[in-house]
Protein backbone atom coordinates (compact mmCIF):
# COMPACT_ATOMS: atom_id res chain seq x y z
CA UNK A 1 0.00 0.00 0.00
CA UNK A 2 2.82 2.05 0.90
CA UNK A 3 4.92 2.17 -2.23
CA UNK A 4 1.59 2.38 -4.42
CA UNK A 5 0.99 5.87 -2.26
CA UNK A 6 4.20 6.54 -3.07
CA UNK A 7 3.45 6.51 -7.09
CA UNK A 8 0.49 8.47 -6.66
CA UNK A 9 2.24 11.33 -4.52
CA UNK A 10 5.17 11.58 -6.78
CA UNK A 11 2.59 11.41 -10.42
CA UNK A 12 0.91 14.50 -8.36
CA UNK A 13 3.69 16.63 -7.38
CA UNK A 14 5.14 16.50 -11.07
CA UNK A 15 2.03 18.28 -12.37
CA UNK A 16 2.21 22.08 -10.44
CA UNK A 17 2.67 25.16 -11.37
CA UNK A 18 -0.92 26.88 -10.34
CA UNK A 19 -1.00 29.57 -8.40
CA UNK A 20 -3.93 28.97 -6.11
CA UNK A 21 -4.48 31.39 -3.17
CA UNK A 22 -2.50 34.76 -1.73
CA UNK A 23 -2.69 34.92 2.55
CA UNK A 24 -1.78 37.91 4.53
CA UNK A 25 -1.17 37.04 8.21
CA UNK A 26 0.08 39.04 11.09
CA UNK A 27 4.04 38.07 12.32
CA UNK A 28 5.04 39.50 15.57
CA UNK A 29 5.83 43.24 14.21
CA UNK A 30 5.96 42.25 10.60
CA UNK A 31 3.41 40.98 7.80
CA UNK A 32 3.43 37.48 6.82
CA UNK A 33 2.80 36.61 2.44
CA UNK A 34 1.92 33.29 1.43
CA UNK A 35 1.92 32.77 -2.43
CA UNK A 36 0.56 29.16 -2.72
CA UNK A 37 1.87 27.06 -5.50
CA UNK A 38 1.37 23.66 -6.60
CA UNK A 39 5.11 22.64 -7.35
CA UNK A 40 8.49 23.97 -7.08
CA UNK A 41 8.88 27.45 -7.49
CA UNK A 42 11.35 30.08 -9.05
CA UNK A 43 10.82 33.68 -8.73
CA UNK A 44 12.05 37.29 -9.39
CA UNK A 45 11.14 40.19 -7.86
CA UNK A 46 11.56 44.47 -8.28
CA UNK A 47 10.01 47.18 -6.69
CA UNK A 48 8.41 50.48 -8.47
CA UNK A 49 7.48 53.49 -7.14
CA UNK A 50 4.27 56.09 -7.94
CA UNK A 51 2.67 54.47 -6.29
CA UNK A 52 5.41 52.19 -4.16
CA UNK A 53 4.61 48.69 -5.52
CA UNK A 54 6.12 44.92 -4.70
CA UNK A 55 6.12 42.73 -8.34
CA UNK A 56 6.93 39.47 -7.69
CA UNK A 57 7.08 37.03 -11.31
CA UNK A 58 6.60 33.56 -10.42
CA UNK A 59 7.97 31.16 -13.17
CA UNK A 60 6.90 28.11 -15.08
CA UNK A 61 3.67 29.11 -13.23
CA UNK A 62 -0.07 29.20 -14.27
CA UNK A 63 -2.67 31.70 -12.71
CA UNK A 64 -5.34 30.27 -10.65
CA UNK A 65 -6.18 32.61 -8.31
CA UNK A 66 -9.87 33.52 -8.13
CA UNK A 67 -9.81 36.88 -9.54
CA UNK A 68 -7.60 39.32 -10.88
CA UNK A 69 -7.39 42.28 -8.38
CA UNK A 70 -8.18 42.40 -5.02
CA UNK A 71 -8.98 46.45 -4.38
CA UNK A 72 -9.41 46.61 -0.76
CA UNK A 73 -6.78 44.87 1.22
CA UNK A 74 -5.42 47.31 3.65
CA UNK A 75 -3.64 45.15 6.19
CA UNK A 76 -0.38 45.39 7.39
CA UNK A 77 0.83 47.87 4.55
CA UNK A 78 -0.87 46.73 1.50
CA UNK A 79 -3.37 48.45 0.11
CA UNK A 80 -4.32 46.25 -2.76
CA UNK A 81 -2.90 43.35 -5.25
CA UNK A 82 -2.97 42.39 -8.40
CA UNK A 83 -1.74 39.43 -10.37
CA UNK A 84 -1.98 38.07 -13.99
CA UNK A 85 -0.57 35.63 -16.19
CA UNK A 86 1.76 38.16 -17.48
CA UNK A 87 3.28 35.67 -20.16
CA UNK A 88 2.94 31.76 -21.09
CA UNK A 89 4.83 30.33 -17.83
CA UNK A 90 4.54 33.66 -16.03
CA UNK A 91 2.58 34.72 -13.45
CA UNK A 92 2.99 38.15 -11.71
CA UNK A 93 1.64 39.45 -8.24
CA UNK A 94 1.95 42.99 -7.50
CA UNK A 95 1.11 44.24 -4.19
CA UNK A 96 0.21 48.23 -3.77
CA UNK A 97 2.30 48.83 -0.64
CA UNK A 98 1.68 52.65 1.55
CA UNK A 99 5.04 53.20 1.55
CA UNK A 100 8.45 52.31 0.75
CA UNK A 101 8.96 48.42 2.91
CA UNK A 102 11.71 46.34 3.75
CA UNK A 103 11.24 43.25 2.63
CA UNK A 104 12.71 39.62 2.03
CA UNK A 105 11.32 36.45 0.12
CA UNK A 106 11.95 32.69 0.88
CA UNK A 107 10.99 29.24 -0.91
CA UNK A 108 8.35 27.88 1.29
CA UNK A 109 6.35 24.19 1.30
CA UNK A 110 3.73 25.83 0.17
CA UNK A 111 4.92 28.27 -2.54
CA UNK A 112 6.62 31.37 -1.77
CA UNK A 113 6.94 33.33 1.66
CA UNK A 114 7.27 37.33 1.85
CA UNK A 115 8.50 39.05 5.27
CA UNK A 116 7.41 43.01 5.14
CA UNK A 117 8.01 45.47 7.54
CA UNK A 118 4.71 46.42 8.86
CA UNK A 119 4.01 50.23 9.38
CA UNK A 120 0.51 49.33 10.34
CA UNK A 121 0.36 47.72 13.80
CA UNK A 122 -1.46 44.48 14.18
CA UNK A 123 -4.58 43.52 11.84
CA UNK A 124 -6.59 40.13 11.05
CA UNK A 125 -5.82 37.91 8.65
CA UNK A 126 -6.17 38.29 4.97
CA UNK A 127 -7.20 35.22 2.00
CA UNK A 128 -7.49 35.70 -2.08
CA UNK A 129 -9.91 32.71 -0.94
CA UNK A 130 -12.11 34.54 1.21
CA UNK A 131 -11.39 32.88 4.02
CA UNK A 132 -7.75 31.83 6.12
CA UNK A 133 -7.04 28.18 6.32
CA UNK A 134 -6.06 27.08 9.78
CA UNK A 135 -3.17 25.42 8.25
CA UNK A 136 -1.96 28.80 6.52
CA UNK A 137 -2.06 30.43 9.69
CA UNK A 138 1.64 32.11 10.87
CA UNK A 139 0.39 33.39 14.31
CA UNK A 140 3.13 33.52 17.12
CA UNK A 141 0.87 31.58 19.56
CA UNK A 142 -0.20 27.75 18.63
CA UNK A 143 -3.61 27.54 16.83
CA UNK A 144 -5.97 24.49 17.35
CA UNK A 145 -8.64 23.11 14.86
CA UNK A 146 -12.05 22.81 16.60
CA UNK A 147 -12.75 19.43 18.27
CA UNK A 148 -15.71 17.62 16.78
CA UNK A 149 -18.11 19.23 19.75
CA UNK A 150 -18.01 22.66 18.63
CA UNK A 151 -19.15 21.32 15.11
CA UNK A 152 -17.37 24.05 13.19
CA UNK A 153 -18.41 24.45 9.46
CA UNK A 154 -16.43 22.95 6.80
CA UNK A 155 -14.37 25.80 4.89
CA UNK A 156 -15.78 25.64 1.81
CA UNK A 157 -14.23 28.61 0.07
CA UNK A 158 -10.69 26.90 0.90
CA UNK A 159 -8.61 27.17 -1.82
CA UNK A 160 -5.87 24.92 -0.93
CA UNK A 161 -4.29 22.04 -3.09
CA UNK A 162 -7.23 19.69 -4.15
CA UNK A 163 -6.66 15.80 -4.09
CA UNK A 164 -8.73 12.76 -5.06
CA UNK A 165 -7.93 9.29 -2.95
CA UNK A 166 -9.52 6.35 -1.35
CA UNK A 167 -8.87 4.40 1.90
CA UNK A 168 -10.04 1.13 2.89
CA UNK A 169 -8.94 0.53 6.49
CA UNK A 170 -5.83 2.34 6.29
CA UNK A 171 -3.89 2.98 9.68
CA UNK A 172 -4.17 6.35 10.54
CA UNK A 173 -0.73 7.07 10.75
CA UNK A 174 -0.38 5.99 7.21
CA UNK A 175 -2.91 8.54 6.64
CA UNK A 176 -1.49 11.00 7.99
CA UNK A 177 2.11 10.83 6.21
CA UNK A 178 -0.10 11.06 3.04
CA UNK A 179 -1.14 13.92 4.00
CA UNK A 180 2.12 15.22 4.99
CA UNK A 181 3.72 14.45 1.56
CA UNK A 182 0.93 15.77 -0.65
CA UNK A 183 1.19 19.48 1.52
CA UNK A 184 4.43 19.65 2.16
CA UNK A 185 3.76 19.97 5.40
CA UNK A 186 5.17 18.30 8.74
CA UNK A 187 2.36 16.55 10.40
CA UNK A 188 3.69 14.73 13.61
CA UNK A 189 0.53 12.17 15.32
CA UNK A 190 1.00 11.94 19.58
CA UNK A 191 1.41 8.19 20.98
CA UNK A 192 -2.19 7.65 21.36
CA UNK A 193 -3.24 8.68 17.93
CA UNK A 194 -4.48 5.07 16.71
CA UNK A 195 -6.98 3.66 14.93
CA UNK A 196 -7.60 2.97 10.88
CA UNK A 197 -9.54 5.07 8.21
CA UNK A 198 -11.80 4.28 5.41
CA UNK A 199 -12.81 7.02 3.56
CA UNK A 200 -13.37 8.16 -0.33
CA UNK A 201 -12.16 12.15 -1.09
CA UNK A 202 -13.41 13.41 -4.13
CA UNK A 203 -11.83 16.47 -5.51
CA UNK A 204 -11.53 18.35 -1.90
CA UNK A 205 -9.00 20.91 -0.32
CA UNK A 206 -6.33 18.96 1.34
CA UNK A 207 -7.05 20.72 4.48
CA UNK A 208 -10.63 19.89 4.91
CA UNK A 209 -9.82 16.63 3.84
CA UNK A 210 -7.84 16.17 6.81
CA UNK A 211 -10.11 18.45 9.17
CA UNK A 212 -13.03 16.07 8.34
CA UNK A 213 -11.10 13.09 8.87
CA UNK A 214 -9.69 13.83 12.35
CA UNK A 215 -12.60 14.82 13.50
CA UNK A 216 -14.74 11.50 12.53
CA UNK A 217 -11.87 9.67 14.64
CA UNK A 218 -12.17 11.86 17.44
CA UNK A 219 -8.52 13.92 16.89
CA UNK A 220 -8.09 17.27 16.97
CA UNK A 221 -4.99 18.79 15.09
CA UNK A 222 -2.84 21.90 16.40
CA UNK A 223 -0.19 24.43 14.40
CA UNK A 224 3.17 24.89 15.86
CA UNK A 225 4.84 28.44 15.67
CA UNK A 226 7.46 26.18 14.04
CA UNK A 227 5.00 25.39 11.18
CA UNK A 228 4.76 21.84 12.35
CA UNK A 229 0.93 19.88 12.50
CA UNK A 230 0.57 17.61 15.38
CA UNK A 231 -2.32 15.40 15.92
CA UNK A 232 -3.26 14.65 19.58
CA UNK A 233 -6.15 12.49 20.71
CA UNK A 234 -8.43 14.53 22.15
CA UNK A 235 -8.90 13.19 25.74
CA UNK A 236 -4.80 13.02 25.81
CA UNK A 237 -5.07 16.96 25.25
CA UNK A 238 -7.74 17.50 28.00
CA UNK A 239 -5.13 15.89 30.21
CA UNK A 240 -2.41 17.65 29.41
CA UNK A 241 -4.44 21.24 29.63
CA UNK A 242 -5.23 19.94 33.27
CA UNK A 243 -1.26 20.25 34.13
CA UNK A 244 -0.63 23.02 31.57
CA UNK A 245 0.71 25.62 33.53
CA UNK A 246 -1.81 29.04 33.46
CA UNK A 247 -0.94 32.06 31.74
CA UNK A 248 -2.00 35.60 32.38
CA UNK A 249 -2.52 37.97 30.21
CA UNK A 250 -3.88 41.36 30.12
CA UNK A 251 -5.46 42.74 27.23
CA UNK A 252 -5.60 46.43 26.22
CA UNK A 253 -9.65 47.46 25.78
CA UNK A 254 -9.52 50.50 22.53
CA UNK A 255 -12.77 50.97 21.03
CA UNK A 256 -14.73 49.00 23.74
CA UNK A 257 -15.74 49.05 27.20
CA UNK A 258 -14.10 45.73 29.58
CA UNK A 259 -17.42 44.70 31.33
CA UNK A 260 -18.67 44.56 27.47
CA UNK A 261 -15.90 42.44 26.38
CA UNK A 262 -15.96 40.17 29.68
CA UNK A 263 -19.54 38.74 28.34
CA UNK A 264 -18.02 37.45 25.22
CA UNK A 265 -14.71 35.82 26.83
CA UNK A 266 -16.18 34.07 29.82
CA UNK A 267 -17.66 31.04 27.49
CA UNK A 268 -13.67 30.51 26.04
CA UNK A 269 -12.32 29.99 29.49
CA UNK A 270 -11.49 26.30 30.92
CA UNK A 271 -12.79 25.01 33.77
CA UNK A 272 -9.54 26.57 35.91
CA UNK A 273 -9.78 29.76 33.57
CA UNK A 274 -10.37 32.65 34.95
CA UNK A 275 -11.29 36.57 33.62
CA UNK A 276 -11.17 39.70 35.95
CA UNK A 277 -11.56 43.84 34.36
CA UNK A 278 -9.77 46.67 35.73
CA UNK A 279 -11.95 49.96 35.07
CA UNK A 280 -9.10 52.05 35.65
CA UNK A 281 -7.50 50.99 32.73
CA UNK A 282 -10.19 49.48 30.69
CA UNK A 283 -8.24 46.27 30.57
CA UNK A 284 -9.34 42.77 30.32
CA UNK A 285 -7.16 40.35 32.42
CA UNK A 286 -7.47 36.53 31.33
CA UNK A 287 -5.79 33.71 33.22
CA UNK A 288 -6.19 30.85 31.66
CA UNK A 289 -4.42 28.39 29.46
CA UNK A 290 -2.23 29.22 26.06
CA UNK A 291 -5.17 27.43 23.92
CA UNK A 292 -7.53 29.96 25.57
CA UNK A 293 -4.90 32.78 25.55
CA UNK A 294 -4.67 32.34 21.56
CA UNK A 295 -8.57 32.07 21.31
CA UNK A 296 -9.34 35.01 23.53
CA UNK A 297 -6.33 37.34 21.38
CA UNK A 298 -7.93 36.10 17.67
CA UNK A 299 -11.67 36.99 19.17
CA UNK A 300 -10.56 40.72 20.47
CA UNK A 301 -8.98 41.26 16.93
CA UNK A 302 -12.24 40.50 15.86
CA UNK A 303 -14.15 42.71 18.93
CA UNK A 304 -12.06 45.30 19.69
CA UNK A 305 -12.69 47.21 16.25
CA UNK A 306 -12.65 50.95 15.59
CA UNK A 307 -16.51 50.96 15.00
CA UNK A 308 -18.14 53.82 12.58
CA UNK A 309 -19.89 56.65 14.09
CA UNK A 310 -23.34 57.72 12.30
CA UNK A 311 -24.59 61.32 12.46
CA UNK A 312 -27.95 61.49 12.14
CA UNK A 313 -29.82 64.63 11.56
CA UNK A 314 -33.72 64.99 11.79
CA UNK A 315 -35.98 67.91 10.30
CA UNK A 316 -39.57 67.88 12.05
CA UNK A 317 -41.89 70.27 10.68
CA UNK A 318 -45.55 70.75 12.49
CA UNK A 319 -48.27 73.33 10.34
CA UNK A 320 -51.40 74.70 11.74
CA UNK A 321 -53.89 76.39 9.71
CA UNK A 322 -56.74 77.92 10.99
CA UNK A 323 -59.70 79.16 8.51
CA UNK A 324 -62.78 81.13 10.23
CA UNK A 325 -65.44 82.77 9.03
CA UNK A 326 -68.38 84.26 10.78
CA UNK A 327 -71.47 86.26 9.51
CA UNK A 328 -74.45 87.32 11.50
CA UNK A 329 -77.27 89.53 11.92
CA UNK A 330 -78.85 90.07 15.35
CA UNK A 331 -82.29 92.22 16.02
CA UNK A 332 -83.62 94.71 19.30
CA UNK A 333 -87.07 95.72 19.60
CA UNK A 334 -87.84 98.36 22.20
CA UNK A 335 -90.88 100.19 23.10
CA UNK A 336 -89.74 103.31 24.72
CA UNK A 337 -92.69 103.35 26.87
CA UNK A 338 -93.28 99.56 27.93
CA UNK A 339 -91.34 96.49 27.81
CA UNK A 340 -87.71 97.00 26.72
CA UNK A 341 -85.49 93.56 27.08
CA UNK A 342 -81.76 95.66 26.54
CA UNK A 343 -79.74 93.14 25.71
CA UNK A 344 -78.05 94.38 22.61
CA UNK A 345 -77.66 97.78 24.16
CA UNK A 346 -78.84 100.03 26.64
CA UNK A 347 -82.19 102.41 26.17
CA UNK A 348 -84.48 104.65 27.68
CA UNK A 349 -87.77 104.15 29.78
CA UNK A 350 -90.16 106.57 31.86
CA UNK A 351 -89.77 103.88 35.00
CA UNK A 352 -91.21 106.09 37.21
CA UNK A 353 -94.28 108.03 35.52
CA UNK A 354 -92.90 111.47 35.60
CA UNK A 355 -93.11 112.02 31.73
CA UNK A 356 -89.26 111.91 31.90
CA UNK A 357 -87.38 108.55 30.46
CA UNK A 358 -84.49 107.79 32.06
CA UNK A 359 -81.23 105.68 30.67
CA UNK A 360 -81.48 101.58 31.26
CA UNK A 361 -78.19 100.08 31.13
CA UNK A 362 -77.92 97.21 29.22
CA UNK A 363 -78.94 94.14 30.04
CA UNK A 364 -81.33 95.68 32.47
CA UNK A 365 -84.72 94.59 31.44
CA UNK A 366 -87.92 96.46 31.62
CA UNK A 367 -91.62 94.87 31.96
CA UNK A 368 -94.49 97.07 31.50
CA UNK A 369 -97.35 95.25 33.33
CA UNK A 370 -100.30 97.39 31.96
CA UNK A 371 -100.98 98.49 28.28
CA UNK A 372 -100.03 97.14 24.83
CA UNK A 373 -96.33 96.66 24.53
CA UNK A 374 -93.83 94.64 22.40
CA UNK A 375 -90.44 94.09 22.78
CA UNK A 376 -88.20 91.40 20.57
CA UNK A 377 -84.61 90.10 20.21
CA UNK A 378 -82.65 88.00 17.32
CA UNK A 379 -80.46 86.03 17.72
CA UNK A 380 -79.06 87.84 20.27
CA UNK A 381 -76.68 84.84 22.05
CA UNK A 382 -75.23 83.82 18.63
CA UNK A 383 -73.67 87.29 17.76
CA UNK A 384 -70.00 87.18 16.34
CA UNK A 385 -67.08 87.19 18.74
CA UNK A 386 -64.57 90.24 18.19
CA UNK A 387 -65.91 90.93 15.02
CA UNK A 388 -64.13 92.84 12.04
CA UNK A 389 -66.85 94.18 10.87
CA UNK A 390 -70.06 95.95 12.64
CA UNK A 391 -72.44 97.93 11.37
CA UNK A 392 -75.63 99.17 13.05
CA UNK A 393 -78.88 99.91 12.00
CA UNK A 394 -82.20 101.58 13.85
CA UNK A 395 -85.56 102.27 12.76
CA UNK A 396 -87.85 104.40 14.60
CA UNK A 397 -91.72 103.81 14.19
CA UNK A 398 -93.73 105.95 16.98
CA UNK A 399 -92.85 104.46 20.23
CA UNK A 400 -91.01 101.51 18.65
CA UNK A 401 -87.34 100.96 18.19
CA UNK A 402 -86.06 98.47 16.24
CA UNK A 403 -82.04 97.98 15.78
CA UNK A 404 -80.27 95.47 14.04
CA UNK A 405 -76.46 94.69 14.36
CA UNK A 406 -74.73 93.39 11.04
CA UNK A 407 -71.49 91.49 12.75
CA UNK A 408 -68.64 89.77 10.04
CA UNK A 409 -65.96 88.50 10.56
CA UNK A 410 -63.15 86.00 8.61
CA UNK A 411 -59.57 85.24 10.29
CA UNK A 412 -56.68 82.80 9.16
CA UNK A 413 -54.41 81.76 12.04
CA UNK A 414 -51.48 79.75 10.61
CA UNK A 415 -48.36 78.54 12.74
CA UNK A 416 -45.20 76.94 11.34
CA UNK A 417 -42.68 74.97 13.88
CA UNK A 418 -39.56 73.50 12.41
CA UNK A 419 -37.06 71.46 14.73
CA UNK A 420 -34.04 70.02 13.57
CA UNK A 421 -32.09 68.40 16.13
CA UNK A 422 -29.00 66.74 15.24
CA UNK A 423 -26.60 63.90 17.01
CA UNK A 424 -23.48 61.80 16.20
CA UNK A 425 -23.74 58.62 17.76
CA UNK A 426 -21.39 55.26 17.59
CA UNK A 427 -22.98 52.50 15.32
CA UNK A 428 -25.39 50.14 17.22
CA UNK A 429 -25.78 52.71 20.33
CA UNK A 430 -28.75 54.49 21.20
CA UNK A 431 -28.74 58.31 20.82
CA UNK A 432 -31.12 60.55 22.45
CA UNK A 433 -31.76 64.13 22.32
CA UNK A 434 -34.29 66.11 24.09
CA UNK A 435 -35.20 69.64 23.55
CA UNK A 436 -38.07 71.13 25.45
CA UNK A 437 -39.26 71.08 29.28
CA UNK A 438 -40.90 69.24 32.57
CA UNK A 439 -44.26 70.55 32.77
CA UNK A 440 -45.14 69.91 36.69
CA UNK A 441 -48.89 68.23 37.52
CA UNK A 442 -50.47 67.78 40.29
CA UNK A 443 -51.50 64.74 41.79
CA UNK A 444 -54.45 64.92 44.60
CA UNK A 445 -55.17 61.92 46.67
CA UNK A 446 -58.28 62.84 48.50
CA UNK A 447 -57.91 59.41 51.08
CA UNK A 448 -53.97 59.65 51.56
CA UNK A 449 -54.83 57.65 54.99
CA UNK A 450 -56.79 54.99 53.94
CA UNK A 451 -60.04 56.06 55.72
CA UNK A 452 -62.35 58.19 54.44
CA UNK A 453 -61.77 60.70 57.37
CA UNK A 454 -58.45 61.04 56.26
CA UNK A 455 -57.10 64.67 54.13
CA UNK A 456 -56.26 64.86 51.14
CA UNK A 457 -52.80 64.72 49.65
CA UNK A 458 -50.99 66.26 46.62
CA UNK A 459 -47.96 65.37 44.79
CA UNK A 460 -46.39 67.18 41.88
CA UNK A 461 -44.98 64.66 38.86
CA UNK A 462 -42.89 65.84 35.65
CA UNK A 463 -44.09 65.51 32.36
CA UNK A 464 -41.32 65.90 29.45
CA UNK A 465 -42.88 68.27 26.52
CA UNK A 466 -40.62 69.63 23.45
CA UNK A 467 -38.61 67.75 20.52
CA UNK A 468 -37.64 64.24 21.90
CA UNK A 469 -35.33 62.29 19.62
CA UNK A 470 -33.79 58.28 20.30
CA UNK A 471 -32.36 57.22 17.20
CA UNK A 472 -30.05 53.42 17.13
CA UNK A 473 -28.16 53.22 13.97
CA UNK A 474 -26.67 50.20 12.32
CA UNK A 475 -23.96 50.03 9.79
CA UNK A 476 -24.58 46.91 6.69
CA UNK A 477 -22.15 45.24 4.94
CA UNK A 478 -22.64 47.08 2.15
CA UNK A 479 -22.72 50.83 3.74
CA UNK A 480 -26.09 51.55 3.89
CA UNK A 481 -27.93 52.44 7.25
CA UNK A 482 -30.07 50.47 9.09
CA UNK A 483 -31.99 52.93 11.67
CA UNK A 484 -34.24 52.62 14.48
CA UNK A 485 -36.11 55.96 14.73
CA UNK A 486 -38.31 57.32 17.60
CA UNK A 487 -39.32 60.78 17.26
CA UNK A 488 -41.90 62.91 19.29
CA UNK A 489 -43.05 66.49 19.52
CA UNK A 490 -45.43 67.16 22.36
CA UNK A 491 -46.67 70.20 24.12
CA UNK A 492 -48.91 71.10 26.94
CA UNK A 493 -51.58 73.23 27.15
CA UNK A 494 -54.18 74.08 29.59
CA UNK A 495 -58.07 72.34 29.66
CA UNK A 496 -61.00 74.04 30.13
CA UNK A 497 -62.20 72.55 32.96
CA UNK A 498 -60.14 72.06 36.47
CA UNK A 499 -58.69 68.66 35.06
CA UNK A 500 -55.49 70.53 34.67
CA UNK A 501 -53.32 69.94 31.03
CA UNK A 502 -54.34 68.62 27.78
CA UNK A 503 -50.73 67.01 26.28
CA UNK A 504 -50.84 67.18 22.29
CA UNK A 505 -48.07 65.33 20.71
CA UNK A 506 -47.16 63.54 17.31
CA UNK A 507 -44.86 60.47 17.71
CA UNK A 508 -43.41 58.17 15.08
CA UNK A 509 -41.61 55.08 16.01
CA UNK A 510 -40.15 53.15 12.94
CA UNK A 511 -36.97 50.95 11.08
CA UNK A 512 -35.91 51.86 7.81
CA UNK A 513 -33.05 51.35 5.74
CA UNK A 514 -31.71 54.22 4.30
CA UNK A 515 -28.20 54.69 2.22
CA UNK A 516 -25.49 57.15 3.64
CA UNK A 517 -26.23 60.61 3.13
CA UNK A 518 -29.54 59.83 1.92
CA UNK A 519 -32.84 61.59 3.55
CA UNK A 520 -35.75 59.79 4.11
CA UNK A 521 -39.46 60.88 5.29
CA UNK A 522 -40.72 58.53 8.26
CA UNK A 523 -43.73 60.07 8.90
CA UNK A 524 -46.39 61.94 7.16
CA UNK A 525 -50.11 63.29 8.43
CA UNK A 526 -51.73 65.90 6.58
CA UNK A 527 -55.35 66.44 9.21
CA UNK A 528 -58.23 68.14 8.72
CA UNK A 529 -61.00 69.48 10.52
CA UNK A 530 -64.53 71.47 8.92
CA UNK A 531 -66.80 72.59 11.62
CA UNK A 532 -69.79 74.71 10.28
CA UNK A 533 -72.67 76.09 12.74
CA UNK A 534 -76.01 77.68 12.36
CA UNK A 535 -77.85 79.78 14.52
CA UNK A 536 -81.38 81.54 13.68
CA UNK A 537 -84.58 82.49 14.16
CA UNK A 538 -86.84 79.44 13.24
CA UNK A 539 -88.63 79.52 10.09
CA UNK A 540 -87.20 83.20 8.54
CA UNK A 541 -83.49 81.61 8.67
CA UNK A 542 -84.82 79.14 5.98
CA UNK A 543 -86.29 81.54 3.49
CA UNK A 544 -84.35 81.78 0.97
CA UNK A 545 -82.43 84.75 -0.11
CA UNK A 546 -83.22 86.35 2.68
CA UNK A 547 -82.46 83.76 5.16
CA UNK A 548 -79.47 84.87 5.63
CA UNK A 549 -80.49 88.34 7.19
CA UNK A 550 -81.85 86.35 10.35
CA UNK A 551 -78.97 83.42 11.46
CA UNK A 552 -75.57 83.71 12.03
CA UNK A 553 -73.41 81.53 10.40
CA UNK A 554 -69.95 80.12 11.26
CA UNK A 555 -67.51 77.98 9.44
CA UNK A 556 -64.30 77.13 10.72
CA UNK A 557 -61.44 74.89 8.73
CA UNK A 558 -58.31 73.81 10.68
CA UNK A 559 -55.38 71.52 8.98
CA UNK A 560 -52.25 70.27 10.97
CA UNK A 561 -49.47 68.94 8.87
CA UNK A 562 -46.59 66.82 10.56
CA UNK A 563 -43.55 65.92 8.34
CA UNK A 564 -40.49 64.38 9.97
CA UNK A 565 -37.22 63.66 7.41
CA UNK A 566 -34.10 62.05 8.62
CA UNK A 567 -31.09 61.88 7.30
CA UNK A 568 -27.74 59.78 8.39
CA UNK A 569 -24.48 60.14 7.53
CA UNK A 570 -21.36 57.81 8.36
CA UNK A 571 -18.93 59.62 9.97
CA UNK A 572 -15.28 58.75 7.76
CA UNK A 573 -12.36 59.31 9.62
CA UNK A 574 -9.81 61.54 7.94
CA UNK A 575 -7.23 58.85 6.99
Amino acid sequence: MTSMFALWASALLTFGGAVTQVTITPMQSETSVLITVDGDVEFRDFTMEGPYRLVVDLMDAQFALPRAEFAAVNRGGIRSVRSSQYSDDVVRVVFVLEQRLGYTITTDPRGLRIVMENPAGDFEAWSSAGSVSAFDRTATASTALPAPAAASPVRQESQARRMSITWVDTPIQQVLLAFASYSGTSIVPGSNVTGSVTADINDQPWDVALETILQGQGLVARELPSGIIRVDNIEDLNSREAIEPIQTVPYRISFGTAEEVQVAIDPLLSERGQVTISAATNTVIVSDIQRVQTAVAALLRELDIQTPQVSISAKIIFVNRTDLDEFGVTYELKDSQGNQLNLLSGGFADTDFDGVPEPIDPGESVVALGGNSIAALGNATARVASPTLQVLTSLVVGRHQLLAFIDALESVNFSDVEATPQVTVLDNQEAVLTVGELTPIRVVDAGADGGGAGFPTAQVQQQQTGIILRATPHVTADGNILLEVYAERSAAELAPSDAGFIFRNQVVETRVLVADGETTVVSGLTQSERTESIQGIPILQDLPLIGRLFRVNRQQQIQQDLIILVTPNIVRGSG
